[in-house]
């Protein structure tokens, strides 16, 4: 068996990926093959023939398309259907995406968890006042500031340092 299969299986079975295998995974699917897997999972629900992908993205032939599929196939993210269509086989952070996590089939930005820590340490903090509870108050305030900022920086660093990475992704 492969690596490649043994990723696919690792995906298919929900077990955490390393960074490693996910790399990998990233490498093998972009630039063309990226924007059929794309398209097909924006519309996870619905199923594609070989010919309205070829439509959709503009391909040189029905070929190319057909070429993408196959290979989306080969590695589990796609699936055929009983009448020679495909859909998405496994929802993954994949190119415009990998910003996302999947939650429950329904991509959902990774800023989720902060919004939904920084909202609520908010909330309570406008209680504390109300309260003049001025400690806990100023504890969530200061707390919500200091994450704030590391999650910032941590965001800008990460969006600069694959900056070069994206870019090559789109020339191809």
């Amino acid at each position: 068996m492969d690596s490649s299969t043994n990723k696919l299986d690792a995906i298919n079975s929900n077990i955490a990926l390393s960074k490693i295998e996910v790399e990998d995974l990233r490498k093998e699917v972009k630039g063309k093959t990226l924007k059929v897997y794309l398209l097909l999972a924006r519309a996870k629900d619905q199923d594609f023939g070989v010919r309205e992908i070829y439509h959709r993205l503009g391909f040189s032939s029905v070929s190319v398309a057909a070429y993408h599929l196959k290979k989306l196939e080969s590695i589990n993210l796609v699936k055929k259907t009983s009448d020679n269509r495909y859909q998405v086989a496994e929802l993954f952070p994949l190119g415009s995406y990998e910003e996302f996590f999947v939650l429950k089939g329904k991509y959902l930005p990774k800023e989720a968890f902060f919004l939904a820590f920084s909202s609520s340490s908010l909330v309570f903090a406008f209680i504390f006042f109300l309260l003049k509870m001025w400690g806990p108050m100023l504890t969530l305030l200061f707390a919500n500031v200091i994450l704030g900022t590391i999650y910032s920086w941590i965001r800008f660093l990460s969006i600069y340092k694959n900056r070069d990475e994206e870019k090559e992704q789109l020339d191809e």
